[in-house]
């Protein structure tokens, strides 16, 4: 080895035998010898061993991918994370006779083995482009879901809803499953129970329908349920492809049923009815585009003009919302009153749907134009009831209370409930959430009092029915409800996601989250009094779990942000009753019982008035 003047040095004169560290010193960079390089290759591979690692990956991925929920379900993890929303689904059985931890983890084994989220908690929470799944839970075990409480004596229905109340607020543990049963042993009540189930889910399982439907499994109802949606989804299959007779289409169709089964026109005839139907469905798609497109445009305007000043039924909580909730439930009423109503006031008149029908024949009598239906009657009474009760509310005690309620008095102020829009499939078992939903803004009658006549009745319903029938239209609903999905797959695409509670300790997230995140969101959550959910259950006759008769079944959607409520509307075993949840504010206790019973009486008022109606047709 040489070394020239300019310090360089003659590498080609250097022996092979000389060490590189004589060379180099330990600060400066040694190329890779080559045992290294070998080594770093056989770990390589191939280049088709490194493309099948790389297949494998990108197979893993999309496998882990395809396991994450929607983002409607991760949107109430995020929710919850952001503000003090509370996400339980609830529903209360009360039985004829007692119901064992045995026979009740039975009842639930098998529900968990139907829909495997009962079995699974939640896992990869938190992240930004990788969602959230549900996972097998390794230490599951039915029985550490289930309670079993007593209740003070009377240990009646006052007792039971201060507990149901209580089964509510409790905070979740996402740790494990998230849902939990409470087994009442010593309720009793007036119709012969003596015993209640409650039953909670969070709804990140699935919405209020898939919750149901996971309930109802456990009962004797479950075959009939199988039959009618698997029924439902198998008309809709035959509806497209024209396998329907022409009756079941239309019952002015029937005069054609006999071509549909002779062998050379049935062709025909199917191929007419297939075209009949997807023009039906692209007509029917284009008007609703229109009046759903006009519904959007006046909900964003109503909510945007009344967001802020909305007076909720409970009173004001200046010291940050309660974690405490109080429920009550209403009587059972006859669905037959219900139907005294629809008679009533259907059409453009009062009586106008029974005009000149015997009284044995008005059985079915429906108006064809203008029919009022069990949702029309229930919201229209349901309005009646809030805007009473939140007349008689004391004068507020923070300014902004007051200024609120001086424009109240001056500027309209219909009552805004968020109802749920289903889009579960025909035949859809899945425990997801397969809903979305919209602000319906009802006006209460003009007169709250026992005073009102027939017609202002009758004007009252067609007011809250036209308000409905648009909120029915509810295209623009749907797709905002695809686009929330795709923030399961990336949550990033979600605000929600962006600051979470989880890195607080950072100045940026903390401001944040204080001023832009939950002021907004809370301000989504609080632009309507009450969510408010109809839920068809087995209308025709009691059903039993475990073996026991059911007296009562209540179901109930969380409430929103502070100072909103839950309200449920269920049918069961011919009658009707609602279940209502709300804040337990001490200068407003007992609302919820309140609410329950002005119902029971604005409800008998709007049945007398029916009867006259259809008294005076005969």
């Amino acid at each position: 080895m040489a070394l020239k003047p300019n310090g360089h040095l003659h590498l080609h004169d250097r022996s092979p035998d000389t060490p590189a560290s004589y060379y180099y010193g330990e600060g400066d960079v040694h190329p890779p010898v080559p045992e290294e390089i070998e080594e770093r290759l056989l770990k390589v591979g191939s280049v088709g061993e490194a493309a099948a690692r790389v297949v494998e990956s990108i197979a893993q991925e999309a496998a882990e991918r395809k396991q994450m929920m929607g983002g409607v379900d991760h949107m109430w993890i995020m929710l919850s994370d952001t503000t003090d929303f509370n996400p339980a689904c609830t529903s209360v059985f009360t039985l004829r006779d007692h119901v064992s931890v045995e026979m009740m983890a039975e009842q639930l084994t098998r529900q968990a083995e139907k829909f495997p989220r009962y079995r699974q908690r939640l896992d990869s929470t938190g992240h930004l482009l990788h969602g959230a799944a549900f996972v097998d839970d390794p230490e599951f075990n039915v029985f550490s879901h289930i309670k079993v409480r007593r209740l003070p004596e009377p240990a009646g229905k006052t007792e039971l809803d201060a507990l149901v109340g209580e089964v509510i607020a409790e905070p979740w543990d996402l740790s494990r499953p998230i849902w939990d049963t409470v087994i009442v042993e010593n309720y009793h009540d007036e119709d012969g129970a003596v015993c209640a189930i409650i039953a909670r889910g969070h709804h990140t399982l699935a919405d209020g329908q898939g919750f149901v439907i996971s309930q109802l499994y456990m009962t004797s109802y479950y075959d009939d349920l199988k039959d009618m949606m698997d029924g439902a989804a198998t008309k809709l299959r035959k509806a497209k492809r024209g396998q329907l007779l022409p009756s079941e289409y239309n019952p002015s169709l029937r005069p054609f049923d006999r071509l549909a089964s002779n062998d050379l026109a049935a062709p025909l005839v199917r191929l007419l009815l297939t075209v009949v139907f997807w023009l039906s469905f692209v007509f029917s798609s284009l008007i609703s585009v229109f009046w759903s497109t006009y519904q959007a445009l006046r909900m964003v305007f109503l909510v945007f003009f009344t967001f802020w000043r909305i007076e909720m039924v409970v009173d004001e909580q200046p010291e940050g919302r309660t974690p405490h909730r109080e429920f009550s439930t209403s009587r059972v009423f006859s669905l037959q009153d219900v139907k005294l109503c629809q008679q009533a006031f259907s059409g453009p008149r009062p009586g106008f749907a029974v005009a000149g029908v015997p009284r044995d024949q008005r059985k079915n009598a429906r108006a064809k134009k203008g029919h009022v239906t069990l949702n029309d009657v229930v919201c229209s009474v349901m309005v009646d009831v809030l805007g009473k009760e939140i007349a008689s509310k004391p004068e507020p005690s923070s300014i902004w209370g007051k200024v609120t309620r001086s424009l109240n008095k001056v500027l309209p102020s219909p009552i805004p409930f968020f109802v749920p829009i289903s889009i579960r499939a025909p035949g859809d078992w899945s425990m997801r959430n397969l809903s979305t939903g919209a602000n319906v803004y009802l006006n209460p009658a003009p007169i709250l009092t026992d005073d009102i006549s027939i017609r202002e009745i009758h004007t009252h319903i067609h007011k809250c029915r036209y308000e409905l029938s648009l909120f029915k239209h509810g295209l623009w609903p749907k797709f905002c409800f695809h686009v929330l999905q795709l923030s399961g797959q990336a949550p990033v695409l979600s605000p929600l996601s962006w600051f979470p509670k989880s890195k607080e300790d950072v100045l940026v997230v903390r401001l944040m989250r204080r001023w832009v995140i939950r002021p907004l969101a809370d301000a989504c959550l609080q632009s309507f009094s009450a969510i408010l959910t109809n839920i068809p259950g087995p209308s025709k006759k009691p059903i039993t779990m475990a073996g026991v008769e059911v007296t009562k079944w209540e179901a109930l959607p969380p409430q929103g942000g502070t100072g909103t409520m839950g309200i449920g509307i269920i049918s069961y075993a011919g009658g009707l009753s609602i279940a209502v949840s709300a804040d337990m504010v001490p200068s407003s206790e007992g609302v919820t019982r309140r609410i329950c019973e002005n119902f029971e009486r604005r409800f008998e008022l709007y049945v007398t008035r029916a009867k006259e109606v259809l008294d005076h047709q005969d």
